[in-house]
């Protein structure tokens, strides 16, 4: 029965494959398949009838739709129909690479074709218990974690180790390397990481303690300016920094109106520190920067650590007569360890990785991320350096990443063990409450003035020299159009972050399901494979991409399904392990009533699963969506006129020196998001018992 099954749906899937394949085209269309069917359809269907390779993957069809062994022994029979469907699939990829054809609509669903028949045969042979839908998902997933992670950063390797002319050069890299002055960006780039490491992890150490064990009534408003520094371009945090720190800038201003006419930060006579470092560019600059852009990352990680720690503990400690600097040495301190070792590690993994802040700030003090950006743009198009450099701060960015996991994973920090606990939160001394909120207020203060001055440089003519108010940089974005100013890069990044959103919650959640909850040859490679993606930097990711995708048999460079690929692989991470997290809170046995009641895996996962998940879902979406309306790291090498979005159109404004357009952008990107945020904190953000509290105490 099981076996009859399986060979209509085998049949059902080779008919779906001939019929898209006489409608569809098979060979990519330069203007799209919708916009060329009228000029180039019949084109492609001419190659089509000519040319060799389309029969490959039709003859397989038929072959599987005829099925001539379909009387012989089940075992083999789907023996059969895995090899031909893989094989054929092979040979289809293979093929389009040696004749340099880049495949199409068409070619794309007979790979999906050939898949899920091979899936289905590889179900029936036993592989994970015998279920077609898991088989297909794990055959699903692992396809795209080869095809959009493995395969494009295999290129950087090949481009380096490969010439122009296709000489094997092995010690290429050796000599990119040694070269003048890679140390000195080498040692720039991790400098600046550990500075940043560091910085970003204690104030977001401070941040959290005042959150938590803080008496202040003020406190709330930490959560606040943690959202702003998220939901904004890194760069725009840069930007706001010239507005303040630069030549023309607030504080030189004032200086100058006190001081005299060239203020203190620009001295007659003897050159200052800000002017021989050239104002807030260069080392500061970018570590100023960073810190404000990447510190709310380490509060959120401490914050949630925190609010973790069992209170009995400390309520033991401080009963066995421990002074509180003892209770929070030997006690607090040690379980708050992976928290800050994971705060260090990823502050450090985004700085390297950040793009946008070197880009503006960097002056002559060059990182590795920007140097891979400006050995591809404008006449030097050097792919070997920035294979090199690529895989240079890949495999930084790896090793970090690999020793977060081993270091943290190998101990165990449990304290709430599902047993009843009691006990309260131990309050800080009143001088540690006091120095924290110097800090914290101090910080407010200055984000405050920051995001002032990014609202208020939109709203002047010209920040620094003419300080007339004026709507004319949001008239010249907003009012002239649709079609205009910064409508069209605003449309299209709000329109690829929404379809990315979804797809990112959706395949991570899919992927955390998959590796949490079966066993099958391979889930390493899958799971490694698919959180590798979170240690590889934006920049490499996009130069990747760019050689990996730029040739057939894949050729996507230049279209929007590129941006939404790269969006979708770049957040995939975030899905990931939010749905870890929410998988660990439901038990198997919910899973396991459905299944023996005889529902498949889909109807599982769609009737029992998904309804469970749907706040996690929802936030990854949400963080998903953050991320891609502002990334620039990958996007910056894949945008087209076309395909542009608002950070590359902002990014550009800034590079001409526009920087009253480019703040007055950054300014209504900035509310776009906060008001994204506060619209799902409202509605979903909190759970459902705390809603019903809510609503009680409102009716009483």
């Amino acid at each position: 029965m099981e076996a009859d099954r399986s060979g209509r749906a085998v049949l059902v899937w080779s008919l779906a494959g001939l019929a898209a394949f006489a409608v569809l085209p098979w060979k990519a269309l330069e203007y799209g398949l919708f916009d060329a069917l009228a000029s180039e359809l019949w084109d492609a269907v001419g190659w089509r009838l000519t040319g060799f390779l389309p029969w490959l993957p039709t003859l397989a069809c038929l072959l599987l739709a005829a099925r001539p062994w379909r009387n012989t022994e089940p075992a083999l029979r789907f023996r059969i129909d895995a090899a031909v469907s893989a094989t054929t699939l092979i040979g289809l990829l293979v093929g389009a690479k040696i004749l340099g054809v880049p495949l199409g609509l068409g070619a794309a669903v007979q790979v999906v074709v050939l898949g899920a028949v091979a899936a289905l045969a590889v179900a029936r042979l036993g592989y994970v218990q015998g279920d077609a839908f898991m088989t297909g998902s794990i055959l699903l997933i692992a396809g795209l974690v080869i095809l959009f992670i493995l395969f494009p950063i295999s290129t950087i390797l090949i481009k380096v180790l490969v010439d122009a002319k296709g000489v094997f050069t092995p010690f290429r890299f050796v000599e990119i390397v040694t070269s003048a002055g890679f140390g000195r960006v080498l040692l720039n780039s991790m400098v600046l990481a550990a500075a940043v490491g560091v910085s970003t992890t204690v104030l977001g150490f401070v941040f959290a303690l005042y959150a938590v064990r803080a008496t202040s009534r003020f406190r709330g408003l930490i959560r606040i300016f943690s959202i702003l520094p998220i939901i904004t371009p890194p760069f725009v945090v840069g930007l706001a920094l010239i507005l303040i720190f630069g030549r023309s800038g607030t504080i030189n201003d004032v200086l100058a109106a006190l001081f005299g006419s060239n203020g203190l930060l620009v001295p007659d006579g003897d050159p200052g520190w800000f002017q021989r470092s050239g104002y807030i560019y260069g080392f500061a600059g970018i570590f100023l920067a960073q810190t404000l852009a990447f510190t709310p990352v380490s509060y959120l990680v401490l914050h949630g650590l925190f609010g973790t720690i069992s209170p009995a503990l400390e309520e033991a400690s401080l009963t066995m007569r421990a002074s509180d600097w003892q209770t929070f040495r030997h006690v607090t301190f040690p379980l708050l360890r992976p928290g800050i070792a994971n705060a260090f590690l990823l502050s450090v993994i985004e700085s390297l990785a950040d793009f946008g802040n070197p880009l503006i700030l960097g002056g002559d003090f060059d990182v590795l991320a920007t140097e891979i950006y400006f050995s591809i743009v404008g006449s030097r198009l050097d792919y070997a350096r920035a294979g090199a450099l690529g895989l240079t701060l890949l495999s930084i960015s790896l090793a970090i990443f690999i020793i977060q996991n081993r270091w943290i994973g190998r101990k165990s920090y449990v304290t709430v063990t599902g047993k009843g606990t009691g006990g309260h939160l131990t309050a800080m001394p009143e001088w540690l409450q006091l120095a924290c909120g110097v800090i914290v207020y101090g910080w407010i203060a200055f984000n405050a003035v920051l995001y002032g001055s990014i609202f208020m440089g939109g709203l002047v003519v010209n920040w620094g020299a003419d300080y007339t108010p004026t709507f004319a940089h949001h008239a010249e974005l907003w009012l002239a159009g649709l079609g205009y100013g910064g409508w069209p890069s605003y449309l299209n990044t709000m329109k690829l972050a929404l379809i990315a959103a979804p797809l990112t919650a959706v395949l991570g959640i899919l992927i955390a399901y998959v590796t949490t909850r079966k066993r099958f040859v391979g889930r390493g490679f899958v799971d490694f494979g698919a959180m590798v993606s979170f240690a590889i930097p934006g920049t490499v990711m996009g130069v990747a991409y760019i050689l990996a995708f730029n040739v057939p048999p894949v050729q996507l460079t230049g279209t929007a399904l590129i941006l939404v690929i790269s969006f979708v692989f770049r957040n995939m991470p975030v899905g990931i392990r939010t749905g870890v997290s929410a998988l660990s809170q439901i038990d198997k046995s919910l899973e396991e009533a459905s299944l023996t009641q005889r529902a498949g895996s889909l109807r599982t996962i769609v009737s029992v699963v998904l309804p469970l998940l749907r706040p996690a879902i929802i936030s990854a979406s949400v963080y998903s969506f953050i991320r891609a309306v502002t990334s620039v790291s990958a996007v910056i090498f894949l945008v087209t006129a076309q395909t542009n979005v608002s950070t590359t159109y902002i990014l550009a404004r800034v590079e001409r020196g526009n920087y009253g357009v480019a703040v007055a952008y950054g300014s209504v990107l900035i509310l776009t998001m906060l008001i994204v945020s506060m619209l799902i904190d409202h509605f979903v953000g909190r759970s459902r018992v705390q809603r019903r509290v809510a609503w009680k105490e409102r009716k009483a």
